[in-house]
């Protein structure tokens, strides 16, 4: 799906058994991406980590690509005080 550009049907077919391993390649992937490529994988891969509620991962994601709208968007979507406090130190 990278080839052809369609990074965003990952987000139909992914389900709980298979999100965490498509999550770990589109990470280790997008190191060796050019330019905007490995932000839009990241982008995707985000979107995934949210989705199944998996905050923590979303955070760094959402740190690493510098956007805050994403960082409010983890915050938000969180509902453990205790998690939240230790966002605070990522």
């Amino acid at each position: 799906l990278m080839d052809v550009e369609d990074l965003d049907l990952l987000l139909e077919h992914v389900d709980s058994a298979n999100f965490r391993r498509t999550c770990n390649y589109l990470t280790s992937a997008a190191k060796y991406l050019p330019g905007p490529d490995d932000m839009l994988v990241l982008d995707i891969a985000y979107m995934i980590y949210i989705k199944f509620a998996e905050y923590p991962n979303a955070l760094q994601i959402a740190l690493f690509l510098d956007n805050m709208q994403y960082v409010k968007q983890v915050f938000t979507s969180c509902t453990d005080l205790l998690r939240k406090k230790q966002f605070c130190y990522m």
